[in-house]
């Protein structure tokens, strides 16, 4: 088998983006397993490779790529467990799942499984912020805002609905206003 070699300086930075309700594809989706590197342990996580689809402002972000994780966190009961926590970014990563894939389960309520896998190829509406490790220091990527997920197809029968509806209030306010204005035209003055 045929090897590249690559150096770090090679490697594009991870793009810095704060995109509201862009259309991304997951290209890959990867789970991790809890590792061991210089005495220090690394939480299991779910990794995916988003690609921008649509960043919905101008386009200028279509085609760029970053990855963004989802952590499992330490159990209350167990230290030594990682598990998936209700209000955590893997917890809204499966409810998610759970949710678009599973006919509108609730993950935390039902004994529903998710396998994030099955999240590979889809297209969902997400929004972006800029990924921080710790709170004060300065970006080192993007990540999506994990409450914002949702399936591309349901996201656009919500927005073409709520369009609709938008269309057929303006247009209730407008008859009711021109009927109001024909009312003042027949007043005598």
């Amino acid at each position: 088998m045929e090897h590249i070699k690559e150096r770090n300086e090679e490697r594009t930075p991870d793009p810095i983006l704060n995109l509201r309700f862009a259309r991304l594809e997951a290209k890959k989706v990867m789970e991790k397993e809890a590792h061991y590197t210089d005495d220090k342990v690394y939480a299991p996580k779910v990794s995916i490779w988003w690609e921008i689809l649509d960043d919905k402002s101008g386009g200028g972000h279509n085609g760029t790529r970053f990855w963004d994780n989802y952590s499992f966190v330490k159990s209350y009961d167990d230290e030594k467990k990682y598990v998936i926590r209700k209000g955590t970014r893997i917890g809204d990563l499966a409810a998610f799942m759970a949710y678009e894939f599973h006919n509108g389960a609730d993950y935390f309520e039902s004994d529903v499984e998710v396998a994030f896998e099955d999240l590979e190829g889809e297209e969902v509406v997400a929004s972006l912020e800029p990924r921080r490790f710790k709170e004060g220091e300065p970006p080192t990527g993007t990540r999506t805002v994990s409450t914002t997920l949702q399936l591309a197809e349901r996201a656009e029968k919500v927005t073409s609905s709520a369009s609709l509806h938008e269309y057929q209030e303006e247009a209730a306010r407008t008859a009711v206003e021109a009927e109001e204005d024909e009312d003042f035209e027949d007043l005598p003055f």
